[in-house]
């Protein structure tokens, strides 16, 4: 889950933060098919599905006919996923979905979708980052969900060869330079730190304080990488006692340059993504989405889309946003596309609880 596991419930009290949102008008849904031949020209949308029980699906959306296919792990190799499906990354014509309840990565062929093994050994997996043709890193919250730690694999065997401990929470990764990026979200806990791991070597760097509960993180066409800090809530959740920073890191010198607090004290922002070019980011908070320049210096004040999502995108194709909408995170939820000026264009449905998206 995108929140932390242990207030799950919490976060589905919360669920009037999304669905109380404007409401948009999109156009008519995609249609929808029931297979495909392969998986190219699109996106693929992985579905949590309902926590702590049943399975997680993928769809995948084509760009070029304008359709979606749901569950298309299941419908191929004939077994479910597993519980929950956290976020899936494309490597080497290899598709790598990260299973995190079940404690596995599911391995399949990133155009046929047909499974090519499994890792498993995981604890609260989270991400995947491919290293070289041989090696790859899953962060993971680890045991109790603070055991923060990169796990090093063999591509080739699909096994785990070593682990390096993190910040608890480990989460989003990025790799800038020969340096891989770790935002310790916190996990079940809460955390300051992003951890740098040198990728050749896999010894840690450095570990940079940020701000409270770092979560998503991006690097920028000059190298440097931006990381958003969530904020830490107080024990009734009904305020943060630390508000959330998007805080940017010199890669060069391995500190941050730059820290930008935001003042709500009930609304984490989230969400981070960026640009094709890599030149504007774009988050979640307050309920709308706002835009940041990668040269500029505050915040911006003017959203680009008012609406918040569950899950938040941006196609390196075109720059099209996609949005997660979550509805009652027990039946389907939608998918909302806009364009670059922050206009709905369509929406189609797609499995329970859409999270996170992998564009190929």
């Amino acid at each position: 889950m995108k929140t932390k596991q242990i207030i799950y419930l919490s976060t589905l009290a919360l669920a009037i933060t999304f669905t109380s949102c404007k409401k948009d008008k999109p156009d008519a849904p995609v249609s929808t098919t029931t297979s495909a031949a392969t998986y190219d020209n699109g996106v693929f949308i992985t579905n949590e599905g309902p926590f702590g029980s049943g399975t997680g699906t993928v769809s995948f959306y084509s760009r070029s006919s304008s359709t979606v296919v749901n569950d298309i792990f299941q419908s191929k190799n004939s077994y479910p996923l597993g519980n929950v499906v956290q976020s899936m990354s494309v490597f080497n014509g290899k598709g790598y979905i990260v299973v995190n309840n079940s404690g596995k990565i599911e391995v399949v062929d990133a155009g046929s979708f047909a499974s090519g093994g499994v890792i498993n050994g995981l604890t609260n997996p989270r991400y995947f980052l491919g290293i070289t043709n041989d090696k790859g890193y899953v962060s993971e919250w680890g045991a109790g969900g603070v055991a923060g730690a990169i796990e090093v694999i063999d591509l080739n065997t699909k096994t785990i060869t070593s682990s390096i401990a993190t910040g608890k929470g480990a989460e989003g990764m990025v790799k800038s330079g020969n340096n891989v990026y770790i935002a310790c979200s916190g996990g079940n806990d809460n955390d300051s730190v992003v951890t740098v791991i040198n990728a050749t070597t896999n010894a840690i760097v450095k570990t940079i304080n940020v701000g409270t509960n770092p979560k998503s993180i991006q690097v920028d066409a000059n190298g440097k990488v931006w990381v958003l800090c969530i904020g830490q809530w107080n024990g009734s959740y009904s305020a943060l006692v630390k508000t959330g920073k998007l805080v940017r890191i010199n890669t060069t010198a391995d500190t941050v340059d730059l820290s930008l607090p935001f003042a709500s004290t009930s609304s984490q922002p989230s969400n981070l993504v960026i640009n094709s070019t890599k030149t504007s980011l774009y988050y979640s908070y307050n309920g709308k989405v706002y835009a940041h320049s990668s040269t500029a210096s505050t915040l911006n004040s003017t959203a680009i889309i008012n609406r918040n999502f569950y899950g938040f995108g941006i196609d390196p194709t075109n720059d099209y946003f996609y949005g997660t909408d979550a509805g009652d995170y027990v039946s389907k939820g939608k998918v909302l596309r806009y364009n670059t000026t922050g206009v709905v264009v369509d929406s189609f449905t797609v499995g329970v609880i859409p999270g996170n998206f992998c564009f190929k």
